[in-house]
């Protein structure tokens, strides 16, 4: 073992470093937490605020940060509890507020590319490539409620989707999806195509901090570290539903959205899951499931833009 860096950071061995990771081509400073273990371990990375109003997921990297004593870890975890300071402080939906992308479909990036295209290059180039495993925090947006879940991607690489698999199965969540790539540009899907096992865990919903919520995606870190003997302890085990169909409904128009159903219910193929209507009150779209399966996620937005999310149905 030796000193370790990510980065214009460094930690010696032994050593907790709580500061800034700085990129030449991005304008913001990402707080960080770098844990240099004194044992031999793996090489992990938890990432909150990828979307910045995702506030739960923020405030679980930052507990699980300030939480880990440096003499507990094996191994190195590095910890950047807002990834996307700019969408933060902004409070913006979505998408980086200047050039309007969103960073979780921007992996892996472009060097000289748009302001969230370079976030998302730098991100991954010198903090995705260093590591062994990745744990990515998230949670509704400021418009979505949503029934708890996990993700993995659905690679060919039979042993990094094991893995994560594996992982997305230890938090305290009844839903695991096996997503196949409906997702392009995700952290977890660019990560498990480079050979990383990594995972997304979704806690948390419509802007509000939520203090159980973030307690659950903290223990889940922490099981996973467990998992992965760098943390003692015994790890917990969850029976999980698994799911492989992720099933995403998006509006096609500027509307009014008027939901039928509510996170967590049952639906069959051909159910009225909710109405588009147009500024009169009068339908322009009524959108029926494709499958049979629950509710993950749900917009709460009366007001709907062209490509918008409405809900996902798990399957």
């Amino acid at each position: 073992m030796s000193e370790w860096k990510i980065g214009n950071l460094s930690a010696a061995i032994g050593e907790k470093v709580k500061d800034y990771l700085k990129f030449d081509s991005v304008e913001e400073k990402l707080p960080a937490f770098l844990v240099n273990g004194s044992d031999e371990g793996p090489k992990v990375l938890v990432l909150g605020g990828i979307h910045g109003c995702e506030y739960t997921s923020i405030d679980a990297a930052l507990k699980v940060g300030a939480e880990l004593i440096r003499s507990n870890v094996k191994g190195q975890v590095v910890i950047l509890p807002i990834a996307n300071p700019a969408s933060f402080y902004a409070r913006s939906i979505y998408v980086h507020p200047r050039d309007g992308k969103n960073l979780n479909r921007m992996f892996p990036g472009k060097e000289t590319g748009t302001d969230a295209e370079r976030l998302a290059f730098q991100l991954n180039e010198t903090v995705f490539k260093q590591v062994d495993y990745i744990i990515d925090l998230h949670g509704g947006d400021m418009i979505e409620a949503l029934v708890p879940f996990t993700i993995y991607h659905v690679t060919e690489d039979k042993q990094v989707l094991e893995q994560s698999k594996e992982m997305a199965s230890l938090f305290d969540i009844d839903f695991v999806i096996g997503s196949s790539g409906q997702v392009p540009g995700s952290t977890y899907g660019c990560a498990a195509e480079q050979g990383t096992p990594a995972i997304i865990a979704e806690a948390g919903q419509q802007g509000i901090l939520s203090g159980d919520n973030s307690v659950l995606l903290q223990e889940g870190v922490k099981n996973i570290l467990r998992s992965l003997g760098m943390l003692d302890g015994e790890v917990k085990k969850t029976d999980s539903t698994y799911l492989s169909v992720f099933d995403w409904y998006r509006s096609d128009q500027k509307a009014l959205w008027y939901p039928d159903v509510k996170i967590g219910d049952n639906v069959a193929n051909g159910d009225l899951l909710g109405k588009l209507t147009d500024e009169f009150g009068e339908t322009v779209k009524e959108i029926h499931s494709n499958t049979n399966g629950t509710v993950l996620f749900l917009v709460t937005s009366l007001a709907i833009n062209p490509n918008d999310p409405l809900l996902a149905v798990g399957e």
